[in-house]
């Protein structure tokens, strides 16, 4: 008799596997369109610029006119505590960062897809979103998006949780999305509003 993909029992040893599989496999494709020994370029290299001089600096750089930091900022980090000896070795580490924020969110996108579907269709969704074209495109790129999707996806799914602390942190992520691009403050208002709704009589 056959089952429906809602119907489909998978322990949970198995997701943890095929999650790893799908992870190690999206690892490879991005590792095959690596622009190797190629600059990064465009936004990208905006980015490079501002995480380069905030590293040297040790402050904020005054003279960029980059709507948001967030992406930058957190560039720097990395570059205060890797040293290379030619601009191409940052920019190796920038896509590389870029690459596994980009291959990390495969995670919360499965407890994402939790929340609505069975444990096969959330794996699909999982595949769907790691072999997309465009986010792999993006990965590669060393601009801001993975990380911006990353804590997108880690608020939305925070936020959909049943325990108020879980809640609370969604909107701290939130808050930090905005500050890799402000396009993220949109997502304040509606949840704020599903928020008081939720939790009104608790």
């Amino acid at each position: 008799m056959s089952h429906s993909l809602h119907e489909i029992k998978i322990q949970n040893k198995h997701i943890v596997l095929i999650l790893a599989s799908i992870i190690f496999s999206t690892i490879l494709v991005r590792a095959f369109f690596y622009p190797y020994d190629l600059p990064i370029t465009h936004d990208g290299n905006n980015y490079f610029s501002y995480a380069l001089d905030t590293s040297i600096l040790n402050s904020l750089p005054t003279d960029y006119t980059l709507p948001n930091n967030g992406w930058p900022v957190f560039l720097s980090l990395f570059f205060k505590i890797f040293q290379f000896d030619s601009a191409l070795g940052y920019m190796d580490l920038q896509r590389v960062l870029s690459i596994i924020i980009s291959v990390t969110t495969i995670i919360p996108v499965y407890f994402l897809c939790r929340k609505f579907f069975s444990p096969i269709l959330s794996l699909i969704g999982c595949i769907l979103f790691a072999f997309s074209p465009q986010l792999i495109q993006n990965s590669l790129l060393g601009i801001a998006e993975p990380l911006y999707i990353f804590l997108i996806t880690v608020s939305l799914s925070l936020f959909l949780s049943k325990k108020p602390k879980l809640v609370y942190c969604s909107f701290w992520i939130i808050t930090l999305a905005s500050i890799v691009r402000y396009e993220g403050i949109v997502l304040l208002v509606p949840l704020s509003i599903m928020f008081f709704i939720k939790f009104e009589n608790k």
